[in-house]
Formats: structure tokens, C-alpha cells, sequence
């Protein structure tokens, strides 16, 4: 993962879920505080290991929390975030058509 992609997963899934919140991103790193006022709600971060990539979702006054994937570090930036939405489910489509059969 880029961290530009990381930026705008993160950016992109506060966005969908309306969170009133911002998130500001560290420069050196893929590193984000989620932030309502001047209160942090959360920090997320993405780093290569050597097992492969790692989520950490961080909750304020919580415990450190990690992932191998995105979909249980997104469920624990919801809520961190926005408790009050209901669960829902993720998809992840490729930003082009990498097998060559044109649009669907």
C-alpha cells in the first residue's frame, strides 16, 4: 500500500461515514489521528512487517489493537468514531481492469 492510498482510504472511509471528525496524517509515515475538536478518537497506522502488512488501531484510552487486514481495523476505527452506525461490509475493487476483460 501507498501511503497516498493509505491517505485516502482513511480520508475516503470518514467521508463515507459522515464522522464528524478529521484526520491528520503524518508526513514520514502512514500514521493517522483521527481528531473531533482537539480530542483524539483514534490512531490508525499501516507498516510492513516481515509477516506481510499490519493495521494497528489505537482507540483513545483503549489498547492497541492489531490487524493482518483491513476489514477487523476499520471495524475498530467505526468504533472509535462513530459507535452509533451499524456495521456494514466492505468491497475492494481494483482501481483498473488488471485481467483483460474490459468493463463489467
Amino acid at each position: 500500500m501507498s501511503p497516498e492510498h493509505f491517505r485516502e482510504l482513511v480520508a475516503g472511509t470518514l467521508a463515507i461515514w459522515q464522522a464528524d471528525a478529521r484526520a491528520c496524517f503524518d508526513d514520514d509515515t502512514m500514521r493517522c489521528r483521527i481528531l473531533r475538536g482537539e480530542f483524539t478518537l483514534a490512531v490508525i497506522g499501516y507498516e510492513v512487517t516481515a509477516l506481510g502488512g499490519v493495521w494497528r488501531i489505537a482507540p483513545a484510552g483503549r489498547t492497541a489493537r492489531t490487524h493482518l487486514s483491513v476489514v477487523p481495523a476499520l471495524a475498530g476505527l467505526r468504533e472509535a468514531v462513530c459507535p452509533q452506525r451499524a456495521r456494514g461490509r466492505v468491497m475492494f475493487v481494483p482501481e483498473s481492469d488488471h485481467d483483460g476483460a474490459g468493463s463489467r
